[in-house]
């Protein structure tokens, strides 16, 4: 791990404590500290049904404080965050939404593809928006251990790539990954927690093959493999 040269975020939330980036190792620590240190997909995917809802919070926390070299947590306590011109989840409603999302998780089907857990997850931070600054990256990172290229040799590299912020590749120029994108049913909001928990439990109970769900780093998972 190394210091994080920057006294401020990407989006200019000032870092009032730096701490260290976050690395691909540091990251899979971090995973297994939370009891999700299986080998395969598969395995992660049971383990993460057995992790609580304030051990996922604690997760997320420290993976965006870790992304944005903050000692702190980045946490929005009040207030309302955006998704281009869209509001997000109101932070009154925050518990209940990420409370509805984990109980759907454990509730799901053994035969849920692990990338769509994964992605589904990673969806609901992008939807919950809780942090200041690093929802998308946090989410990618989130979605990618579910995913087979966590267990790949070239993994640091794939971290490099979903840990990379939207700015720094724009202004790198040439390949930038996708973000997680939410495709909620026409004349629902994404900032009413009802419509939120309705979609997210769709995209774990029904199929929709021919939907346009989500967009993600990796495409969109099959609900089956």
């Amino acid at each position: 791990m190394e210091k994080h040269p920057k006294q401020t975020t990407m989006n200019g939330v000032e870092i009032k404590n730096p701490g260290e980036v976050l690395s691909a190792e540091g990251l899979k620590n971090l995973v297994a500290e939370a009891g999700i240190d299986g080998s395969t997909p598969k395995e992660r995917a049971d383990q993460f049904k057995n992790v609580s809802l304030e051990d996922f919070a604690g997760l997320i926390d420290n993976i965006n404080r870790g992304v944005q070299g903050s000692a702190d947590s980045l946490i929005l306590e009040d207030g309302v965050m955006k998704i281009g011109d869209k509001e997000t989840i109101p932070v009154e409603y925050r518990y209940e939404v990420m409370n509805e999302l984990i109980r759907l998780i454990k509730e799901s089907s053994d035969d849920v593809n692990p990338e769509r857990l994964g992605d589904v997850a990673a969806l609901g931070i992008v939807l919950l928006h809780p942090f200041q600054d690093g929802n998308g990256r946090t989410a990618r990172i989130v979605g990618s251990i579910f995913h087979k290229e966590y267990d790949d040799d070239g993994w640091e590299n794939n971290y490099g790539i979903v840990s990379e912020s939207r700015d720094v590749a724009r202004a790198r120029g040439g390949f930038m990954i996708n973000g997680y994108i939410p495709y909620l049913p026409e004349g629902k909001s994404q900032s009413n927690p009802e419509d939120v928990i309705a979609y997210l439990e769709s995209l774990l109970s029904s199929e929709h093959k021919d939907d346009r769900l989500y967009t993600g780093p990796f495409g969109q998972a099959p609900l089956y493999k």
